[in-house]
């Protein structure tokens, strides 16, 4: 007790050093560096901080406090140091690579520049951590970043980003460029990997470019993994490098994510074949609707894409009614106010399945369709050009399928009735330029109403 009480007195005494509060500061920021490393060559400059610390307070010449002085500078050094690197491999750490990849791209961006960014994982590292243990694990890491880092030009990154990935960023340096240094980096990793007494080492690469691929440093580095993905799949040992051309997914999980909206997609598909099963008048409906918005939609001057995606939310426009009873549905005659009220349900609960589906634009679409331009449609009572234009347009052909086919309940009118239905009507319930369009195909031969449109074609192909 008198041993710690006379290191405490002796600690009040030194209390207002200014050396003493250096020691506590380097200490506090030391701290922090044991919470995020743990042991290791962190804790070993955390204990130097201390070991200064306590030669401060065994000393009072001033004569030592150039040495001290010295000393707190090198332990802060390595504290610096050790904050920007992985603890492991001594790479670059995530963070550090990111910011060190920022400044090479403005750089590049104001000298005109290129640069790749290089993804690179070991093949099978799962498997050989199981088999191997986590300590050989390591080991190959290891080897990997020092064949990687070493064999760098000045000016060049190499960071670890995840647990067997690793990221360059190679100045200067194109696609093409970037493959060619990897194909040399294979065999120096070869050697370090036998110095090491890890075996073989096997890796793949994906490579994305500044500023060919993009100019940002997220996308580029999601560039870089997703060309890294594509590499894996392809093998052991290659290499491939970003492109747009094939529209491929970029990782697992995004393979995943487009199985589960295709089997959902032709789930709905289903459904909405269903629907129209359910009443012999209308089973070509929700095709015949189709045909229409595709063929008004590209006289619009809508993009290919554009009107493929109409021509999907024609097919699935009437899908909700798979949740109306047949009762209501099926009714041979006009349908009560509370009916009525049931019925247009369908709306919003075939948005629901649609969206549900993953297609949330076309979920848009099809939720809208019976919105009217003056404000007295449903759901949501929408006007004018709040209404999207493809839900414009599906409520004309809809309009115009539902008078020219036979019903349960009425027989149909003839087209030209039909067409001065749908202009009497512009401006009000149906958009005027949708309606001016479509009158203009149909007198113009360009469209034949009832007309039977392609069947047998997937959805997702052509219209």
């Amino acid at each position: 007790m008198r041993r710690e009480s006379a290191v405490y007195t002796r600690a009040r005494g030194l209390r207002g050093h200014p050396w003493v509060l250096r020691i506590l500061a380097v200490a506090a920021g030391s701290g922090a560096a044991l919470w995020a490393f743990g042991p290791g060559p962190a804790a070993a400059a955390v204990a130097a901080a201390l070991v200064a610390g306590l030669a401060i307070g065994r000393s009072g010449g001033r004569h030592e406090t150039s040495d001290i002085a010295a000393e707190l500078a090198e332990t802060q050094r390595r504290l610096d140091e050790l904050a920007l690197r992985d603890p492991l491999t001594g790479v670059l750490n995530h963070r550090a690579f990111q910011d060190g990849l920022e400044i090479e791209l403005r750089r590049a961006r104001r000298e005109s520049w290129s640069v790749a960014i290089v993804s690179v994982d070991v093949d099978g590292f799962r498997e050989l951590n199981d088999r191997a243990g986590h300590a050989h694990g390591d080991a190959v890491l290891v080897a990997l970043a020092q064949g990687l880092s070493e064999n760098l030009r000045p000016g060049d990154l190499c960071g670890r980003v995840g647990g067997d990935e690793f990221m360059l960023a190679l100045s200067r340096a194109d696609a093409k460029g970037a493959q060619d240094a990897l194909t040399r980096l294979r065999s120096r990793i070869e050697s370090r990997a036998l110095a090491a007494d890890v075996g073989a080492v096997s890796f793949s690469g994906g490579v994305a470019e500044f500023p060919r691929h993009s100019v940002g440093r997220a996308e580029l580095m999601r560039f870089a993994d997703g060309a890294l993905y594509w590499a894996r799949s392809a093998g052991h040992g290659q290499t491939a490098v970003y492109s747009t051309r094939d529209g491929a997914a970029m990782s697992a999980e995004e393979d995943a994510a487009r199985l589960r909206r295709s089997g959902l997609f032709n789930t709905v598909q289903a459904l909405a074949r269903a629907v129209d099963a359910r009443d012999g008048y209308t089973h070509m409906h929700s095709q015949r609707v189709a045909f229409y918005a595709a063929t008004l939609a590209s006289a619009m001057g809508m993009s290919d894409e554009r009107v493929e995606s109409i021509r999907m939310a024609g097919l699935l426009h009437d899908v909700g009614k798979i949740g109306i009873r047949d009762a209501i549905l099926l009714k041979p005659g006009p349908l009560s106010r509370d009916e009525l009220a049931v019925m247009r349900r369908h709306s919003e609960l075939g948005r629901a399945i649609i969206a549900g589906a993953g297609m949330t634009d076309i979920a848009d679409w099809v939720g809208h369709l019976h919105e009217r331009i003056d404000g007295r449609g449903y759901p949501d009572g929408l006007s004018g050009d709040e209404i999207p234009l493809e839900s414009r347009i599906l409520h004309v052909v809809d309009a115009l399928e539902t008078m020219t086919c036979p019903r349960l309940y009425r027989t149909p009118v003839p087209t030209a009735e039909a067409l001065e239905e749908l202009e009497a009507h512009a401006g009000t319930q149906f958009d005027a330029a949708a309606v001016k369009a479509m009158c203009e195909l149909i007198r113009g031969g360009a469209v034949e109403v009832g007309e039977q449109p392609r069947l047998g074609v997937p959805l997702g192909e052509g219209s």
